[in-house]
């Protein structure tokens, strides 16, 4: 199961898509890194998340500008915001060698983010693209 599920799903089916995938892919990440430590694994699937978060971000950036979003900057801010965040907090759980209570709560903070996003601005986001005709 991933831990993105259908509580998520915003119905914009391009959004939808990269959001699971993205889900599972740092939901790996973490896996990778309370099981032991396989830091290697954990290494180059979060390098495959973070690419995918980028072309992610530019998608919804290009949807935005195709269909003239009001709160493009203030969403293009977030998405620099939320990148760094993540960005961080990566490294930081990379860079110790091991699983303890400070990497455990990167991973969750991690989730966290990502969940807020999608949620919230990613969702008043979809509303708008469906009410303009956007699938």
């Amino acid at each position: 199961m991933d831990r993105y599920g259908d509580a998520l799903a915003l119905g914009v089916e391009s959004m939808d898509t990269e959001h699971r995938r993205l889900a599972v892919m740092f939901g790996e990440f973490s896996d990778c890194i309370k099981d032991g430590g396989r830091f290697d694994q954990a290494l180059q699937i979060v390098q495959e998340a973070l690419a995918l978060t980028n072309v992610h971000f530019a998608n919804e950036e290009a949807l935005m500008k195709r269909y003239a979003y009001p709160g493009i900057e203030d969403e293009k801010l977030q998405h620099r915001n939320l990148r760094l965040q993540i960005t961080t907090l990566v490294g930081d759980s990379l860079n110790t060698g091991f699983c303890d209570q400070v990497t455990l709560e990167n991973l969750a903070t991690i989730e966290r983010l990502l969940y807020e996003h999608i949620s919230g601005a990613d969702r008043s986001l979809a509303r708008y693209l469906i009410a303009k005709g956007a699938r």
